[in-house]
């Protein structure tokens, strides 16, 4: 019945518009174009991230989106054209198309070979084909099948008006070779994406696959390829320009399927570069391509940096699954700051609304982010987004609206802006995470603990610290937080454990502090264990912090001592498949707070010990005495897996 209804209608407008002006055909059209842009929300959203993987670093995102308005007028001012084909002879031709390099489709038709004009779905494609048959040189185009065949003949016929003829679905590999053979014009539209299968070139910078269809068959029946483009220049007026021959057959070329398809690819991005508003951007042209990139936003706080981080490995190892190599995807980390914590607020509040209509806006992002990080996020474009931390959940929000990305928060965003704005949420137990499709639950934080990574790092310092016993014990030292403060106190009983445990088990003891370590800390530590045999190694961050330190500690160590205000921290140790005895640092407040609840039910489901300084040495002791497996830590597994789910 669709079909029907379509079939009817197209017949009826092309009754209407031959006796209508071309001019206000157009004008129609262009009104029209704009209705559709607004309604057409799932085409828009795919041109707009098109335009945004092409032209990030050139263009600004109000400009992106002129030009994507601009794209719907140019293709419904081509429908409005196609139905008014009838009206295309010899003096329309002659009053508003300008053919430039005449010439060559002269000189093809002259050398007595077939002739394969090569275009794309750019500025009027449709007008292009007739534009050849009226001056005196018949076409046979290769149109693509409607799903409504009504409607699919009645659009044939249209082009069919004026001396050109479709090559119709069934024989037309066989009707192309043929018509070629006898020294014919066709012309094929070859600018879609072409699957996994397809040939892959560059294009905007960008693997691109593409159709090698065309290029076969011209090498095959020695045939000319002429690329193609016709470029509207105002209203109902165009130009045809005739680019340079790609000919497989001229003496000492040296083209091949892959270099002709580059060439094409070229031409075809020159014009679209020159006239962006004029290419079909609502197809998935990138659909296939092997390379993605990942924008990760950092606050500033490594530790949430690491998480992030942590969630982007995740991509690229979930997507080396799919075939595609680590280096296919491309990790981009963007430093995010706010003009002030009220920006910050207001940001949230905003978030909460933002929608598919916010890309090509980002005012709300404007008007709150310092002028750097405005531009560096508007000139990135990713296909999945990661931040960690509530402040810049928001900003993951309208990054992902901007980009039409997939998104990946880490912590429990505002609950203003909820979680149906994110892809898949990766949240603590402690949290108290809903029971939802897109929401995981952990014990404590993703990390970068990769056992490859850790081997390699323990090698390596293994050599440098002249380690020559198995006999070791990790010190991790944070600092202070909100809810915690590290204590000279603190500090110094538990290294007096762990040296006293050293002795008794002619151990030895590496140590690291945190960049949130306590200055008096860091000089205690300094002035106890400068030449004390026992320690082989003190990194003290906040002065140097060498390159995969915690990594080597963390594999070289049988146990590890970890303080208990960083769940990142404590993370990483029980990823190593260690024993961890977490000592407690002073409180500030005397209630229980989620991180203590989080560290017991790591306790009571037997990954981690935990005592207070005072009472490390005999804790220590019952950890090396115990030679049950380490309990494996399944947090890296369970967040990979929900994240596979989404790639």
């Amino acid at each position: 019945m669709i079909d029907l209804i379509a079939y009817i209608l197209v017949r009826v407008l092309n009754k209407i518009f031959s006796v209508i002006p071309i001019s206000f055909s157009l004008w129609l059209g262009r009104r029209l174009g704009l209705l559709v842009f607004f309604i057409n929300r799932k085409r828009r959203v795919v041109a707009y991230a098109n335009l945004k993987a092409a032209f990030a670093k050139e263009k600004s995102p109000a400009e992106l989106r002129a030009i994507t308005k601009k794209v719907y007028q140019t293709l419904v001012q081509t429908f409005v054209e196609v139905l008014n084909l009838t009206k295309v002879n010899k003096a329309y031709v002659d009053r508003y198309v300008e053919v430039v390099n005449m010439e060559r489709v002269r000189n093809a038709s002259k050398s007595g070979r077939g002739t394969i004009l090569l275009t794309a779905h750019f500025g009027d494609w449709e007008l292009s084909g007739l534009v050849s048959s009226v001056v005196g040189y018949p076409i046979l185009v290769l149109a693509r099948e409607q799903k409504m065949k009504r409607l699919n003949e009645a659009l044939n016929r249209l082009r069919e008006s004026n001396g050109c003829k479709v090559i119709r679905k069934g024989m037309q590999t066989k009707n192309i070779l043929r018509a070629l053979h006898n020294n014919q014009v066709v012309g094929i539209l070859s600018d879609q994406d072409a699957g996994k299968n397809g040939m892959f070139v560059n294009f905007f910078g960008r693997p691109t696959s593409c159709h090698t269809g065309p290029f076969e068959i011209a090498r095959k029946t020695n045939a000319i390829i002429l690329p193609n483009f016709i470029v509207r220049t105002g209203g109902a007026h165009h130009k045809l320009y005739l680019e340079e021959y790609i000919d497989f057959s001229d003496p000492g070329s040296t083209d091949d399927i892959r270099r002709s398809l580059q060439k094409f690819a070229n031409v075809l991005e020159a014009y679209i570069r020159k006239y962006p508003d004029q290419w079909l951007w609502m197809h998935k042209r990138w659909k296939s391509t092997p390379v993605r990139t990942v924008l990760v936003l950092n606050d500033g706080k490594a530790g949430h940096l690491n998480q992030s981080l942590a969630i982007a490995s995740d991509i690229q190892r979930s997507r080396a699954t799919q075939g595609y190599g680590i280096n296919d995807t491309h990790i981009e980390k963007v430093d995010v700051k706010y003009k002030s914590s009220i920006h910050r607020a207001l940001l949230k509040v905003l978030a909460s609304f933002a929608s598919w209509r916010c890309h090509g806006c980002m005012k709300c992002m404007k008007l709150c982010l310092e002028p750097d990080t405005y531009d560096r996020l508007m000139r990135s474009y990713s296909e999945f987004v990661v931040s960690c931390g509530s402040s810049l959940a928001p900003v993951n929000v309208f990054m992902s609206k901007e980009n039409n990305a997939k998104n990946i928060v880490v912590m429990k965003p505002d609950i203003m802006m909820g979680l149906r704005q994110f892809s898949l949420a990766v949240i603590p137990r402690h949290d108290d995470p809903p029971k939802r499709k897109n929401v995981v639950s952990t014990y404590a934080a993703p990390n970068l603990i990769d056992e490859g990574r850790l081997r390699n790092a323990g090698e390596k310092l293994r050599r440098q610290a002249d380690l020559g016993s198995d006999r070791i014990v990790g010190l991790l030292l944070g600092g202070d937080n909100p809810e915690f403060r590290l204590t000279g106190g603190s500090a110094a009983a538990v290294l007096d454990a762990a040296l006293r445990f050293c002795d008794e088990t002619d151990s030895q003891l590496l140590v690291t502090t945190s960049r949130r370590t306590p200055g008096e800390v860091e000089r205690y530590l300094i002035d106890r264990l400068k030449g004390d045999p026992r320690c082989k190694l003190l990194v003290i961050a906040n002065q140097d912090n060498p390159k995969d330190t915690m990594e080597a500690i963390l594999d070289l160590s049988r146990l590890l001592l970890v303080s208990g205000e960083s769940i990142s921290m404590i993370s990483e140790a029980v990823s190593s498949a260690k024993r961890v005895i977490v000592f407690e640092l002073e409180k500030k407040d005397a209630r229980q707070t989620k991180h203590e609840k989080t560290l017991n039910a790591m306790r009571i489901d037997g990954y981690i010990d935990i005592a207070k300084p005072a009472e490390l040495l005999p804790a220590m002791k019952r950890a090396w005495a115990d030679t049950r497996p380490v309990k494996e830590f399944k947090d890296a597994e369970t967040i990979y897996q929900a994240v596979r789910k989404i790639i």
